[in-house]
């Protein structure tokens, strides 16, 4: 008889925080920050903290493809910046807006497709792929633009930074909205999207099936790539000055946002909307909190590495005794 996850009775515990539990925690945060500090309950923080969250949850999104295949990209971070940096001085040199969208998503996607080719097809491992293209990122990155903050501070950059549609919604939650759509639609509604999960359940049987893994994978890793250059962009137009310490191990937070949204580390299954959305919100609603609050800056670093534990914690118990 086959053993599963779902045949433990703490199994139960766990699916139905992921299903409501979430929704809890969100809510006790949002009461216990307005009790401290009554402007967080608000329309302005409200629309700030979806600001916040907009840059991040499309990198979520675009995360979702890889881990849902069991895979991993710890490059992220490093993504950021280098499309950053890059649409910075493009949109500098005169490039339009729809040129520096289209720019920074190709510049993403190259990304993805040497992540994509080491590990789909040559089938290294990959955290290692990843964690060494982190590196190579930033450093040719830094080679470019040296060790100086690069400003962000065009026209393109104040358009994506400040603009509102009909006055009230921030041009980049609406990015963020459209994108979160469309990858949710494309994991749960096609035939790739179907295909990835069946990948991450359990490769072998996916190939055996016919199913083309190689490259189902790689094209998983160029999506993640697009989205977090995409991702780069708008983070790099909300800070307006481009550190070479800019988006520095932000690819953990992201990669715990989702995997508190219930996508797992060990593959097939998770969603971008509500899971990794809501995910990425608790996490900025907590940094947002803490600001609100004056908390001292040393105690983010410290509720990061919290927040990172209990994911996996809850991720790893979830998954215990699974066989794939």
């Amino acid at each position: 008889m086959r053993y599963t996850a779902k045949d433990r009775p703490e199994a139960g515990f766990f699916t139905y925080f992921y299903k409501y539990g979430l929704y809890v925690v969100l809510l006790s945060l949002i009461l216990i920050f307005s009790l401290i500090n009554h402007n967080f309950f608000s329309v302005n923080n409200a629309r700030n903290l979806l600001q916040q969250t907009s840059s991040a949850g499309i990198a979520a999104a675009g995360l979702v493809f890889v881990l849902v295949t069991g895979g991993i990209d710890v490059s992220i971070g490093s993504t950021l910046f280098m499309t950053s940096i890059i649409s910075a001085l493009l949109t500098d040199n005169g490039l339009g807006f729809w040129g520096a969208v289209g720019a920074s998503m190709l510049c993403g996607a190259l990304i993805g497709c040497v992540n994509g080719f080491f590990i789909a097809k040559i089938k290294m491992t990959p955290l290692i792929v990843t964690l060494a293209m982190m590196y190579i990122i930033r450093g040719v990155a830094i080679t470019i633009v040296g060790i100086k903050t690069t400003f962000f501070n065009n026209p393109i950059g104040i358009f994506i930074a400040r603009t509102r549609l009909f006055t009230v919604i921030p041009v980049v939650v609406a990015v963020l909205a459209v994108t979160a759509a469309i990858a949710q639609f494309i994991l749960g509604k096609t035939l790739f999207g179907k295909q990835l999960y069946a990948i991450g359940n359990n490769r072998t049987a996916a190939e055996i099936s016919g199913i083309k893994v190689t490259r189902n994978i790689f094209i998983s890793y160029v999506i993640c790539g697009m989205l977090a250059g995409l991702s780069g962009l708008i983070s790099g137009a909300q800070v307006g000055g481009i550190s070479p310490t800019f988006a520095q191990g932000q690819e953990f937070i992201i990669i715990c946002s989702t995997v508190l949204g219930g996508v797992s580390l060990f593959g097939g299954r998770g969603k971008v909307f509500p899971g990794a959305f809501l995910g990425v919100l608790i996490i900025m609603c907590i940094e947002n909190g803490l600001v609100m609050a004056r908390t001292n800056m040393y105690a983010y670093t410290i509720i990061r590495g919290i927040i990172i534990f209990i994911a996996v914690m809850l991720d790893s118990q979830r998954n215990r005794g699974e066989t794939r």
